[in-house]
């Protein structure tokens, strides 16, 4: 039914139907009662979509994430909806599983005003293209882009990969290194950036062998750990992307025997329940914090970058 329908019904203008359902303030009380009282009759819902178009104002943020369900997003992702709520804000997670077509249809959302704003925690798109979407309303990236044309809220990794990397290097002991990534030096600026750290504590070994590109959770850790404790018997190091690919590795030990700090050294990334567990070293990025902060970077309108320092929980002896 239309609001002239509404207007007629209610003995008003097609103007104050608006008006009351745009909740404008200013509208005599016994005629927005009259109006209101109507729409209860005939269970008129306004469509939110068009009140959003005509408010400017959607009180939703599009949230950008590769996956639903992974523990490298699980902290930041948490602290996002939990700072969103407190703020009045509801939260539509967009999962794009790093296909870029999906992505950026996502990014329509905010020129169609479907959502204020956009929290992007991991891209396929570059930053030209953000920058130009950033005309339709705010956008924000949780991880440091190559350059500053998005505002950013970002874990300092490139400090942390030094120290990890640092630490790494004078466990002489172990022979060999494997490091896991997700994704490719050209898909990933992150991959990008762990690999000229590496370079700089490893000048003499050569990246192609040390890196290890793909792996994302538990069972692609335990099949690897499987694969690295039947092929290779003297003391290697392996610095896992995530707490999840670190366990796997772990448990493919338990069944072959091998002991860590002993024949291997673990490391992770994410400082999550896993590497409690199991008494690993892991890399804490405080993403509750760049989640948190990102969510009023995005509210307020902010165009700057923002760094956010980690930690490294060493829990095992040298």
């Amino acid at each position: 039914m239309s609001i002239r329908k509404i207007a007629k019904l209610a003995g008003v203008s097609t103007s104050t139907v608006s008006r009351v359902i745009n909740h404008h303030p200013y509208v005599k009380e016994d005629k927005r009662q009259r109006v209101l009282e109507v729409m209860k009759e005939i269970d008129y819902v306004p469509n939110q979509n068009a009140i959003n178009l005509s408010n400017g104002k959607s009180n939703i943020i599009g949230l950008v994430v590769p996956y639903i369900r992974n523990s490298c997003y699980d902290q930041l992702v948490e602290s996002i909806l939990e700072e969103a709520t407190k703020e009045h804000q509801k939260v539509m997670i967009l999962p794009t599983y790093f296909d870029q077509e999906l992505e950026k249809n996502y990014y329509t959302l905010l020129r169609d005003k479907t959502v204020d704003g956009i929290i992007v925690t991991s891209k396929t798109q570059d930053d030209d293209f953000l920058s130009e979407l950033s005309q339709y309303g705010p956008i924000i990236t949780t991880e440091k882009t190559r350059f500053n044309s998005t505002p950013s809220v970002y874990p300092d990794r490139v400090s942390m990969f030094d120290l990890a990397f640092d630490h790494l290097a004078k466990l002489t002991q172990y022979k060999k290194i494997f490091v896991t990534v997700h994704r490719s030096k050209s898909a990933s600026y992150s991959t990008e950036r762990k690999m000229t750290s590496f370079a700089k504590y490893f000048p003499h070994y050569p990246i192609e062998d040390a890196f290890l590109i793909g792996l994302t959770n538990f069972e692609n850790g335990y099949i690897l750990g499987q694969k690295l404790f039947a092929e290779f018997k003297e003391p290697f190091i392996l610095y896992g992307n995530g707490d999840e690919v670190a366990a796997g590795v772990y448990k493919a030990s338990l069944e072959t025997n091998y002991q860590m700090n002993r024949d291997f050294y673990l490391i992770s990334e994410d400082n999550q329940l896993f590497s409690d567990i199991f008494s690993i070293d892991s890399l804490d990025f405080h993403l509750k914090e760049v989640g948190k902060r990102a969510v009023h970077h995005l509210l307020n309108h902010e165009t700057s970058n923002q760094k956010i320092m980690g930690h490294f929980e060493k829990r095992q002896e040298d």
